[in-house]
């Protein structure tokens, strides 16, 4: 068996309630992912890079080999410079990156076969999305070495690899499981009412106490033959299609910007959006009332929005805007769209890219009391 060293990110919790309550989640998703993949026996150590060890503790009595490599206080967290320098000390030349949210619905049988795939590959990248990958298993690490001013955060890493380093590329066959991305509150809620969710991150998204109704109504809403549905943002076919396939739900779909963060347009200014652009030009009041006359229910990837607009809001109002919590939201433009929402007509759900794709067909799976739909 080659050498494969897993290595994981964990960031801060932050100094807000709401950033240190989804870090907290996002720990326990780590938690519960190291000890899945560690279990397939096909990763040779572990190495855990954080900020701290809250939330971590018993790691330390974790029963594989685990590295936990604490960030360096002195300089300001860069994901490329980071990775690039795990890599070269601990000499690393078979890697599988895993971000501390990535997959929470993957099983070590999943992770299992995973990796066998990857063990037959000489060179090359194996990802869940080559798009916007979350996970990536890579030889060899080295690549990652040579262009780490191009790797601002995680989700860009397979496609810069693979487009401007010249690595082969997999993308592993698509499922709920691989896909889902743990990033904000409402993927937490979606996650927590799955059927394969893990009982300790369960546990975690209940104690947190966040009103789950509206993906409530949602779910409903899926199992009602004849009802109206909106998506709107990076929405894939292959989400909309498991609606077409597996319900009678009629369907509005507005897929737009695809990639904008790992072509860098969001970075370049270049994010535009026709949905957003009907919203600037009638309101968000009129907007969402003309939603209530189109449909019975809307999942929007509203971060399509922010960058369209040219401003992207800290996470804490990010995460306020997925939770409904308008009144504590700082950035004014934001604060008027989900209060908009709130008041909307119809059930809303209001997130970013999972919501309108692994997301979706997540909700779809827990409305039928079915695992895993076929994509």
């Amino acid at each position: 068996m080659k050498d494969l060293t897993l290595v994981m990110m964990v960031g801060p919790l932050g100094a807000h309630p709401l950033e240190r309550t989804m870090g907290f989640l996002l720990r326990v998703a780590a938690r519960e992912t190291l000890g899945r993949i560690m279990g397939t026996g096909r990763v040779t150590r572990a190495v855990l890079a954080a900020p701290d060890l809250e939330g971590l503790e018993s790691l330390g009595h974790a029963p594989f080999p685990l590295e936990i490599d604490l960030d360096p206080a002195s300089q300001p967290f860069d994901f490329g410079s980071r990775l690039a320098d795990l890599i070269a000390r601990y000499r690393i030349s078979r890697l599988l990156y895993v971000g501390a949210g990535a997959s929470p619905l993957m099983t070590s049988e999943d992770w299992d076969a995973a990796l066998e795939a990857f063990q037959e590959m000489e060179e090359g990248l194996l990802t869940n999305n080559l798009h916007s990958s979350d996970w990536i298993a890579l030889a060899p690490a080295e690549a990652v070495r040579a262009r780490p001013h191009r790797l601002p955060t995680d989700n860009a890493m397979a496609w810069v690899l693979h487009r401007e380093g010249g690595l082969p590329a997999r993308a592993w066959p698509r499922s709920t499981a691989s896909l889902l991305d743990l990033d904000t509150p409402v993927d937490a809620l979606i996650v927590a009412r799955h059927p394969m969710a893990p009982p300790a991150l369960r546990a975690a998204v209940v104690e947190t106490g966040w009103d789950d109704r509206r993906v409530a109504r949602i779910e409903a809403l899926l199992r009602t033959p004849g009802s109206r549905l909106i998506l709107a943002g990076r929405v894939p076919s292959w989400a909309w299609a498991a609606l077409e396939r597996h319900t009678q739900v009629w369907t509005r779909v507005f897929s737009e910007e695809r990639g904008m963060q790992a072509s860098a347009r969001m970075q370049r200014g270049e994010v535009r959006s026709l949905v957003y652009a009907y919203l600037q030009a009638v309101g968000p009041r009129a907007f969402f009332q003309t939603l209530g006359e189109l449909a019975d229910g809307a999942l929007l990837d509203i971060r399509v929005w922010m960058a369209a607009a040219g401003r992207w809001p800290e996470p804490v109002d990010r995460y306020a805007a997925d939770l409904f919590a308008w009144e504590t939201i700082r950035d004014p433009l934001l604060r008027e769209w989900v209060e908009a929402a709130a008041r909307a007509p119809l059930p809303v759900l209001l997130g970013g890219h999972t919501l309108v794709s692994a997301g979706l067909v997540a909700l779809l799976e827990s409305a039928l009391g079915i695992p895993r739909l076929p994509l």
